[in-house]
């Protein structure tokens, strides 16, 4: 079942039930008393009152409960009202719920809104400072179904003074780089550094403007961009790491080995990237250093095989629990960044980032309203005519958030579930290439042993070697020192090798 199904699957298990008095002159009267309270501010007591009537045209109910519920700032509960509203297709009251889709989306994310907003709404219904966010989904929506002409038609109607417009920008930058528009995805990652509201989106952004550069085959600009990128930054570990391909490109493998060995630092220890040592066994065969292309090889199948049978087993034995992979990352999140623990080193690639801490606060965001709805229904216990309804109605949003927690679940536990499964693919990929490594220097050990450099002893037993045999050791590399100025060089050494080819 699709994380998409389950979502659905738990709406229904809230089917909306409004309680109602047991006559029509009650039912008005509560509906009365819930437009008085509405209007002199006491939102929560409002919707209680709104649950707990009926109406022939319940769906009014429906928003107006989104709203109060809105006003009272407990999104939590509100996004369920306010998927119900929209399923009503009753163009009054989405209209009326619209105006509050800024503030659900930066609270319960925009993937559990995303589906609904698109399939029972359209850019008509919005008002000018919301309409941007319609916009957003469906340029994200069609970026992801890989529609890139559509979702760049769409991403391109947000205006500049929108909440989402850093965001939007990143997406036109990534779809226009699809698309081949080199020169247009560098305009926008540029304008995206700087309007961006996170240093996390900045770095992202930077990243992607240099990528454009080495995919335009500029690497010279490419290298400076990158350095624009601080240490500081998460996103640089794997800079880092596109840096030392920058160099490969052109053909500085000295420079890509410097770069590479900078993982060995103790301050880079929690990074997983098996192509780090892909790369380097490449730029040593380029070398033609075919000793030290079999030992890269070797160390790679010892470092990562288990790892990847690790991330196999979980991922057949937990294929249709989405719940088991949300505990994993959420663990490994709470465990130390830098760990022994291969597997959690490797969740670290992509739980570390915002989008799966945000679900992780959004947890702390439910517990928060469960606090705040009891206060509330303290406070405004005089506004409740009866004792029986204002249980009932807390007992349903009581089931609203449970439902909420499923969702972070499922969604949170897809999101690690395809990381996993990209992880686990681009693994097999790895040890692909250096099996091609590795078979390619096999066909060149005759030609290396008959033009191996002579060595023999001087007179005084001192060991003479040719010019390009530089000893490495592993012991060599020192990182003792954890001062601010090799902080600062790290990613900035460069190897002194030279080439054996055709020697």
């Amino acid at each position: 079942m699709r994380a998409t199904q389950y979502l659905a699957f738990f709406v229904l298990l809230l089917p909306l039930h409004l309680f109602g008095y047991d006559t029509p002159e009650a039912n008005q009267g509560a509906y009365r008393e819930a437009r008085r309270l509405e209007s002199q501010g006491h939102h929560y007591a409002a919707a209680l009152h709104y649950f707990n009537s009926e109406s022939e045209h319940n769906e009014e109910l429906v928003g107006r409960l989104t709203e109060n519920l809105s006003k009272a700032k407990l999104w939590n509960t509100s996004s369920y009202f306010f998927i119900k509203t929209l399923q009503t297709n009753n163009k009054g009251s989405i209209k009326r719920v619209l105006p509050f889709v800024p503030q659900l989306m930066q609270v319960v994310g925009g993937d559990l809104l995303r589906k609904y907003i698109l399939r029972h709404t359209n850019e008509g219904d919005y008002d000018t400072r919301t309409k941007n966010h319609f916009y957003y989904f469906l340029g994200k929506d069609n970026l992801l179904k890989g529609d890139t002409g559509q979702s760049l038609q769409a991403l391109s109607k947000i205006t500049s003074n929108s909440l989402v417009y850093p965001e939007a920008l990143y997406l036109k930058g990534v779809a226009q780089a699809i698309l081949g528009q080199t020169k247009a995805a560098l305009e926008s990652f540029r304008r995206c550094q700087k309007v961006s509201d996170t240093s996390d989106l900045e770095a992202r952004c930077t990243a992607s403007l240099a990528r454009s550069y080495y995919q335009a085959q500029d690497f010279e600009q490419a290298e400076n961009v990158y350095d624009e990128i601080p240490k500081s930054s998460f996103v640089w570990t794997d800079i880092l790491f596109e840096q030392a391909w920058n160099a490969y490109a052109k053909g500085d493998y000295n420079r890509t080995l410097g770069k590479l060995v900078t993982y060995r630092s103790p301050n880079l220890a929690f990074v997983f990237n098996p192509e780090v040592d892909v790369l380097k066994a490449q730029s040593f065969y380029a070398l033609c250093l075919y000793e030290d292309v079999y030992k890269a090889v070797q160390e790679f199948n010892s470092s990562y095989g288990n790892v990847g049978l690790q991330i196999k087993q979980f991922l057949l034995t937990n294929d249709q629990n989405l719940g088991a992979f949300y505990n994993l990352a959420k663990e490994a999140f709470r465990s130390k960044l830098h760990t022994q623990n291969l597997l959690n080193r490797a969740l670290n690639r992509f739980i570390r980032g915002p989008y799966f801490a945000n679900f992780l606060q959004q947890e702390k965001e439910i517990k928060k309203e469960a606090e705040r709805i009891k206060q509330l229904a303290s406070n405004e216990t005089p506004h409740f005519s009866s004792q029986t309804f204002q249980e009932g109605f807390g007992g349903f949003l009581e089931k609203i958030l449970n439902w909420r927690s499923k969702t972070i679940r499922l969604l949170g536990g897809l999101f690690v579930k395809n990381s996993m499964l990209d992880l686990y693919s681009d693994l097999l990929a790895d040890f692909d290439k250096m099996s091609f490594i590795k078979l390619e220097m096999l066909k060149h050990t005759k030609q290396r042993l008959q033009s191996k450099i002579a060595m023999s002893e001087d007179e005084d037993g001192v060991l003479k070697k040719g010019k390009s045999m530089i000893d490495r050791k592993d012991h060599q590399y020192f990182w003792t020192f954890n001062g601010e100025f090799w902080s600062d060089e790290l990613g900035d050494y460069v190897f002194a090798l030279e080439s054996e080819c055709g020697s």
